[in-house]
């Protein structure tokens, strides 16, 4: 059974945690939405990046690209399937092997430039956290921290799901 969808947001600096999700998981007859964070500015990034130290999955989307909207859908359950998972009041209830977040081109320019993001929608992955570095807008310090990057296609989802399966395998860590 569905609920009517709620809006959660959680401010932190230049990011926006934002818990509106339409695809519901059942769990013990409990209603489970993913966490996908809505990602502001460079330092937003690094935040989000520092808060622990599993993967992060972070797709790059353009708002008037229908592909990034095709491919949205599918990023989201992939969110559902290896992300956190998150009750109807906003609390984790279920914590996933990495986090999930997006950045929308048209707010964000300098920090898709900085990336080196040119199509969309892209998503990169990075290890999560502390750095160690107190400078927020070091593109040389998140480029340390970059993983792998993914130019989405229709086959996307599946190199996504088996590059994070071979950077979570013992070998990889």
């Amino acid at each position: 059974h569905y609920k009517p969808t709620k809006i959660h947001r959680e401010h932190k600096n230049d990011y926006v945690r934002l818990t509106v999700f339409r695809e519901l998981v059942l769990d013990d007859e409990e209603d489970l939405r993913t966490d996908i964070a809505v990602i502001k500015k460079a330092d937003g990034l690094d935040n989000f990046l520092n808060q622990d130290d599993r993967l992060c999955v972070i797709k790059f989307f353009a708002p008037y690209c229908k592909a990034c909207r095709a491919f949205g859908v599918k990023f989201r359950k992939l969110a559902i399937e290896k992300g956190d998972r998150l009750n109807s009041a906003g609390e984790a209830v279920h914590f996933g092997d990495a986090r999930f977040g997006e950045i929308d081109y048209a707010s964000n320019v300098k920090l898709c430039k900085d990336l080196g993001v040119k199509k969309f929608p892209t998503v990169l992955i990075f290890q999560g956290g502390d750095s160690g570095n107190d400078a927020v807008d070091d593109s040389v310090n998140l480029s340390k921290r970059l993983l792998s990057e993914i130019v989405c296609k229709q086959t996307a989802i599946d190199d996504i799901v088996g590059e994070m399966d071979r950077l979570l395998s013992p070998s990889e860590r």
